[in-house]
């Protein structure tokens, strides 16, 4: 039975606070610097599993969507997490940059290091054991940088859970209105049209949580090794300057760690700060609206990541039509095909139309939306007139 994320967590939390305290006393017992670096970085681990435990609950069951405050839910919970972990990571390189500096104008002894290298073995054993615990989700990648996209799992469940089309009339007198939400060929207004094939090709992704975990067990295996790399050194050999081996490896291990954690600290940072993802080319979604029949023009596009495996846009869109529910659900195809799920549209319509037209059809019609024509009028798919093969007056 495969583990779930959590339990992965929890045990790994308990097999890194174990090797935390014995490295840290023996560190200082001997007097080795790679020894009490690495297990500073394992409380560095403790406090990041705990963080990513905790993103991990509020991310799932019903707490992710209970609190109204946060209308988006806790998407980004775990992505704020592995910004914590990444910035605990750099300020961890720091501070062991530091101290292995002033190793080399003042150079301990290390009293025992045949007891620093059985240490070291036994922590790189525990790191063994978590990297086969990540070994289901690290495998399919290289190691860092890591690229994030599409997570095929996570796409699905978007388009399985219920979605809304709805109207709003915005702040403005133009007569414009706002259309958003998400939508997919379940949603009823895209049933008229859902013959139209789909080429989204999903890819894979990975927690940028569970990433930042990862780059922990992989910090932990470079420093056990560097500390049983140091030990033997000591130990078995005669050499005049063994001794500035310990603070040497401490640098080595602080530039791979520092190499990992800024790249994920740069990702989790752009995502936070709405950048355009990179799997996104904003001059080629608005190309593509502007092949839309009815759209004149675009304005206000804006791509986002809601987290590693959503994509949000909202645009507002000049129309040379009054009835744009045809339009907009040609764009949402359109954005769908371009893996973005999640959109709002706000239409403009082009001055050339006569107010008094707009008139005519606000008399002709509870509002300027359209049901699908081989469609009853339900009020529950669109803003739709009153009209008599409704099959439930309940509706109206």
């Amino acid at each position: 039975m495969a583990w779930s994320r959590s339990a992965k967590i929890i045990f790994l939390l308990i097999l890194d606070t174990a090797f935390f305290l014995i490295e840290l006393i023996t560190g200082y017992a001997v007097g080795s610097l790679a020894l009490i670096a690495d297990s500073f970085h394992m409380l560095n681990d403790i406090i990041s599993l705990v963080i990513a435990l905790y993103a991990i609950k509020l991310t799932s069951g019903s707490s992710s969507s209970s609190d109204p405050r946060y209308s988006y839910g806790w998407h980004r919970a775990e992505i704020l997490a592995a910004l914590v972990n990444g910035v605990f990571l750099l300020a961890l390189c720091v501070s062991i940059l530091l101290e292995a500096i002033s190793r080399f104008f003042t150079v301990p002894e290390i009293d025992n290091p045949k007891l620093v290298t059985i240490v070291g073995a036994w922590g790189l054993v525990s790191n063994i054991i978590g990297l086969a615990l990540f070994h289901g989700r690290s495998s399919s990648l290289p190691l860092p940088p890591l690229l994030m996209s599409l997570n095929p799992s996570e796409h699905d469940h978007d388009h399985e859970s219920s979605h809304r089309l709805t109207t709003e009339p915005s702040a403005s007198t133009s007569g414009e209105y706002l259309i958003s939400g998400d939508v997919d060929d379940t949603t009823p207004l895209l049933q008229a049209q859902s013959a139209v094939e789909r080429q989204v090709s999903p890819k894979k992704t990975r927690s940028m949580n569970m990433h930042a975990l990862l780059l922990h067990v992989i910090g932990d295996a470079l420093g056990n090794v560097g500390v049983i790399a140091t030990g033997l050194v000591i130990w078995k050999t005669n050499w005049e300057y063994k001794f500035y081996f310990d603070p040497f490896i401490s640098l080595v291990i602080t530039m791979i760690i520092f190499s990992t954690a800024l790249p994920l600290v740069k990702k989790t940072s752009f995502i936070l700060l709405q950048g355009v993802p990179a799997t996104v080319s904003m001059e080629e979604v608005t190309n593509a609206i502007l092949h839309v029949d009815g759209v004149l023009s675009v304005h206000e596009l804006h791509v986002w990541q809601l987290s590693e495996s959503k994509l949000v846009a909202s645009v507002h869109v000049l129309a040379s039509s009054q009835d744009f529910m045809p339009v907009a659900m040609n764009i949402r195809k359109v954005l769908h095909h371009l893996g973005i799920h999640s959109c709002t549209i706000q239409p403009e319509y082009s001055p050339n139309t006569a107010v008094s037209d707009l008139d005519n059809m606000s008399r002709d019609k509870a509002c300027l939306v359209l049901c699908p024509p081989d469609q009853s009028c339900d009020p529950r798919n669109a803003c739709c007139r009153e009209c008599d093969d409704i099959d439930d007056p309940s509706l109206i």
